[in-house]
């Protein structure tokens, strides 16, 4: 997957939670994909990219505490601004 930061036991797990959340695991990454390239790039981003990526974003911060980091699909736990991790 396009996702940095995950396990892939945790890949798996968001796989699962979004097929229970009515979504396929595929497209919302493309979409976030696609989402985080055009970020990544200073293009706009089209308003069902920009909608998956909030789908992902929130499950994966319900799922594991994890907040992206950056323009690309990269997440880490949150941290303060001197750089100590709040979990």
């Amino acid at each position: 997957m396009f996702i940095d930061g995950l396990s892939d036991s945790e890949k798996h797990n968001l796989a699962q939670y979004l097929r229970e959340q009515e979504h396929t695991p595929f497209m919302v990454i493309k979409h976030a994909h696609a989402a985080a390239q055009c970020e990544r790039r200073g293009l706009d981003i089209h308003p069902i990219d920009l909608k998956y990526l909030k789908v992902l974003d929130l499950a994966i911060e319900s799922l594991y505490g994890k907040q992206r980091v950056g323009p690309g699909l990269a997440y880490d736990e949150p941290r303060t601004r001197a750089g100590k991790n709040l979990a």
